[in-house]
């Protein structure tokens, strides 16, 4: 019990030091957009002195406060799209990312209300309000991309367990497709003559033997080692598979659903020639494949069990991956979303100036 509750204090402490880092990484951009925001609103709304504009009077972007306010919001949106010259430049050493991201999310967020504390919350004219959308649109996409960033990767270590490096997914795919061709013909024999010929994956070993990728396709990418360590040691040896007492019946169930179904799950996408494209399969969701294996344990003898799990154990690891490989995709396509939605942005507000120029 002492074990249990001092296990427990040790898990509270951990969570508390790490709040207390989030803390002090976010308090300071936090303060500072914070403040900007607070100083702005008081300076356009409390101290600077209402006019009639030809609109109904109050508040313009034309005041001393407002163009103060449109000048730092401006300045805050330039100093945004810095993020990526920044990732070109990082042997400069130009800061630490984990700073200029909070910088980045704090004063992004803060550029919203200061640009509408410059207009005096007014959209204005029709380019004023296109502007003003496409602003708070971009803001949007970025606390729905930082979301992403904080809850995928923790869904990813907890529900993902055999997560792999995403461009090795092909590579390690392929490895197990040829794991299971090994155990099947030391465990069960040869592929019987009536079972579909499987797919020569000479090609492919011969480029992963030169260090290439079936992913990227060529020589010279750091593959697999990773990625096959971390994998192998969860699984047990031949010998612990029980198969003594499987039948010449079950050699050719599995060995035909292996070939048909199988087999071709794993390889989806891997850029080896020969290999069958499957559209659709029954593997394709974690719930139909522990359906579809408990059918084909229902058509063998109770002795290739040990096969049958470890077949299925590596159809869930390409699930995974599945499910990793989408995760990836919604993160890059978010990004590339959000960066060009911002340079659109950005080239617009450089029009809004120069126009807002001409009126001083």
């Amino acid at each position: 019990m002492r074990f249990c509750v001092e296990n427990q204090r040790r898990d509270f402490g951990d969570i508390a030091v790490l709040l207390v880092r989030k803390m002090r990484l976010h308090l300071g951009p936090l303060v500072l957009a914070s403040a900007l925001v607070l100083l702005g609103a008081a300076w356009q709304f409390w101290f600077e002195p209402s006019r009639d504009d030809g609109f109904g009077g109050g508040v313009t972007g034309s005041s001393v406060a407002g163009l103060v306010t449109g000048s730092i919001a401006a300045g805050i949106l330039f100093f945004e799209m810095l993020l990526w010259p920044r990732k070109r430049l990082r042997k400069y050493k130009l800061g630490r990312t984990k700073y200029w991201l909070a910088y980045h999310l704090w004063l992004g967020l803060a550029c919203g209300p200061l640009a509408l504390i410059h207009s005096g919350l007014r959209f204005g004219g029709q380019f004023t309000s296109i502007l003003m959308w496409l602003l708070f649109f971009v803001l949007a996409s970025g606390v729905f991309g930082w979301v992403m960033q904080v809850v995928l990767p923790r869904w990813m270590l907890g529900s993902l367990p055999q997560e792999t490096i995403a461009s090795q997914i092909d590579d390690v795919s392929f490895l197990s497709a040829l794991e299971n061709r090994q155990m099947l013909t030391v465990v069960l024999g040869s592929r019987p003559e009536q079972v579909r010929s499987l797919a020569e994956l000479q090609e492919g070993i011969g480029v992963l033997k030169r260090g290439g990728s079936l992913w990227e396709g060529e020589v010279g990418k750091q593959i697999i080692v990773g990625a096959v360590q971390r994998r192998d040691p969860q699984r047990g040896s031949l010998k612990e598979l029980g198969v003594s007492e499987s039948t010449a019946a079950d050699r050719m169930v599995i060995w035909k659903q292996y070939a048909e179904v199988i087999e071709p799950f794993l390889l989806r996408g891997v850029k080896v020639p020969g290999v069958v494209e499957v559209k659709v399969s029954p593997l394709r969701t974690l719930q139909r494949s522990k359906g579809w294996f408990a059918s084909l344990r229902e058509a063998c003898s109770s002795g290739a069990d040990g096969v049958i799990d470890r077949l299925e154990s590596s159809v869930t690891q390409r699930l995974e991956f599945d499910a990793q490989k989408l995760a990836h995709a919604w993160l890059h396509r978010w990004i590339a979303f959000h960066a060009g939605v911002s340079v659109m942005l950005t080239a617009l507000l450089i029009v809004h100036i120069i126009q807002s120029l001409r009126y001083i």
